[in-house]
């Protein structure tokens, strides 16, 4: 193992802090220091000494999401394990981890009173590598006959994928094959159709396009190319302990599966926030005018495009783009107005803030206009000083850190992996634009004098609907991502969405929002459940999106009229305090409901139908069939 470049002084340091923190009881302090003391790529030493100082942290008072993770392997993975849990729980998540027996994986998943079962993970991480995948077929063998050898060794996996559905509401996590380095036929491994690497690239092809709903494959393959193949395995740490992988990779294998597991948990951020000057464009276009900024020719000019390339392409696949520039509003915008060789416009842009107002008040703002917690944000700011400055004043914030080369601006944010996804629906590619319709309502909302004639004006129209195969993953993922207005927190899978709507007593309930500056999408999910003469509100999830447009009013409604369908003559709703909904702990009050027990964490509302028989005003009207 190579130590890092300080000899592991920043991450010692930061440990000795992380302790006095702790022992003046200051456990988030103590988090901040770990996460600011460690990267990805840093070597095991560090990565452990910072994991270790991790464990005496409380992560439940910080806030994070629990999370239950098993981890089945055919390799050694308990030092993944202590890692793993701090990486975890910078993407947000207080993880209980736990190891099935080494090299046991059909074996724990085939047995229903195996250990796993008992633990009921809300993710179970089938942890493979090239050395569990059989697909050699032999030198000189057909195509046909390297095709069958790994479609069989997919099926492997399938059935064990079928198994785990079939007992488990979990997320499977499920590696590919990582391509080793050396083969003894060198260049034939991959330049013949029965070479070995030819027969892994076909087997990791074919195993993302067998993943249903609820598998997400996790690129291990990638993983090594990045950490560099011919360094990712050490055959002493696999011939002395049977570890598949070298030592030093293990941040970066833990900070990439715990990204993609925020991202599938709906914990991934939101929203890209750039600054302009020698960010998007070389120099500052205050001095020195749209003609003379540095974008298009030259070397900085093309890697400037190439940046602004791959940020509009972050676009293109739902991320919110805004702009935070301490400039003249004017010159901030002239050159997406005139400059030929700006990608991105003004039209791409959620929400534009050129001025001399602190950054980080800006960076509020924004947060603010798009409705989103700053969690979601995402800086990218060439200026280290302001890196630091929204660092320490907005922890929350994920701050990239960026190189003096603009060159390898677009290497320093996608590293930075803080977009994952799992899956890419058309819905997700609409995103940004949803998030900038909804920008210019709250601006004309702040210049609004009368708010009824305000929402009036919008022309508000809902569609209301159940589950469908196109609908289930918006569906599931809108109860996943949704944290301010989540009356209960309620997390579930795609099979238990479905499960729940197949029931005779159960409403899975979705909800699509229009108006006059466009469509908002599906922005909320009700899961409705009679019991005897009563209908129990058991998840109400919203975007944050819509709030304050008697959205709500109108949800109130409709739950109004099924349980009028129904026959019920009550209303049971319940609100569950989380870290993150404080803003919906008064909307059963709001909308009249009477309290029947519980505390401020956890109370049961109730409500009796006949008591509305005109329900709730509301500016949103049901569209038409």
């Amino acid at each position: 193992m190579h130590g890092a470049a300080d000899g592991g002084g920043g991450s010692r340091q930061a440990v000795a802090h992380a302790r006095a923190a702790l022992a003046a009881g200051d456990h988030a302090g103590a988090f901040a220091a770990l996460r600011a003391a460690v990267r990805p790529g840093d070597d095991f030493t560090d990565q452990a000494r910072v994991a270790r100082a991790f464990a005496k942290v409380d992560a439940a008072g910080l806030g994070l999401r629990p999370l239950k993770l098993a981890i089945l392997a055919g390799s050694t993975v308990d030092h993944l394990a202590e890692v793993l849990r701090f990486w975890l729980a910078a993407s947000g998540f207080a993880a209980e981890i736990h190891v099935a027996p080494y090299d046991t994986v059909a074996q724990t998943v085939l047995d229903p009173g195996s250990e796993l079962y008992a633990f009921r993970p809300q993710v179970v991480w089938l942890f493979s590598t090239h050395r569990d995948v059989a697909v050699a077929a032999g030198p000189g063998a057909t195509a046909a006959a390297v095709e069958a050898a790994v479609d069989a060794a997919v099926a492997e996996r399938t059935a064990l994928w079928r198994v785990l559905a079939g007992r488990l509401d979990a997320l499977v996590l499920q590696n590919n094959a990582d391509i080793p380095a050396d083969d003894p036929f060198g260049n034939l491994a991959g330049a013949t159709a029965w070479g070995s690497r030819t027969a892994l690239r076909l087997y990791n092809a074919r195993l993302a396009a067998a993943a249903p709903a609820g598998v997400a494959v996790f690129d291990l393959d990638h993983v090594s190319s990045l950490w560099g193949r011919a360094r990712w395995t050490d055959p002493r740490y696999w011939h002395h302990s049977k570890h598949a992988f070298a030592p030093d990779a293990t941040g970066s294998v833990a900070a990439a599966a715990s990204r993609l597991l925020a991202g599938a948990m709906g914990l991934a951020r939101k929203c890209l926030v750039l600054d302009l000057d020698n960010t998007l464009w070389g120099g500052v276009v205050g001095d020195d005018g749209v003609a003379g900024i540095a974008l298009g020719s030259g070397a900085d000019g093309e890697a400037f495009v190439a940046f602004q390339r791959h940020v509009k392409a972050l676009k293109e696949r739902g991320v919110i783009l805004a702009v935070v520039s301490k400039n003249e509003e004017a010159a901030a915008r002239a050159p997406f107005e005139s400059h030929p060789d700006m990608v991105l416009r003004l039209d791409d842009i959620a929400v534009f803030r050129a001025n001399w107002t602190n950054k980080a008040d800006n960076i509020q703002d924004v947060a603010e206009t798009l409705s989103i917690g700053l969690e979601s944000l995402v800086l990218v700011d060439d200026n280290p000083a302001e890196r630091d400055l929204v660092r320490r004043a907005l922890p929350m914030v994920e701050v990239v850190e960026m190189p003096e080369d603009p060159a390898h601006y677009v290497e320093a944010l996608a590293r930075a992996g803080c977009f994952e996804a799992v899956a890419f629906s058309a819905e997700d590619g609409q995103r940004a634009r949803y998030y900038a319709d909804n920008a210019r309502r709250v601006e004309l909302s702040r210049s609004a004098v009368d708010m009824d004639g305000y929402l009036v004006s919008l022309g508000m129209t809902a569609t209301v609907g159940g589950v469908d195969e196109f609908h289930l993953p918006r569906i599931a993922q809108l109860i996943n991502k949704s944290n301010q207005f989540h009356l209960t927190g309620t997390r579930l899978t795609e099979r238990e969405v479905e499960r729940l709507a197949a029931r005779e007593d159960t409403d899975v309930v979705r909800v699509h929002l229009a108006d006059r500056f466009g469509d908002n999408g599906l922005i909320a999910v009700l899961v409705l459940r009679r019991d005897g003469d009563a209908l129990h509100v058991d998840c109400w999830a919203m975007s944050c999106r819509v709030l304050g447009r008697t959205v709500e009013e109108f949800i109130a409604n409709e739950t109004l009229a099924r349980a009028r369908r129904r026959g019920c003559a009550t209303i049971v709703g319940r609100y569950v305090k989380s870290p993150k909904n404080a803003l919906v702990a008064g909307l059963y009050d709001r909308l009249g409901f009477v309290p029947l027990d519980g505390d401020d964490d956890e109370r049961r509302w109730s409500f009796e139908v006949a008591d509305r028989p005109d329900g709730w005003k509301t500016h949103v009207r049901e569209a038409e069939a």
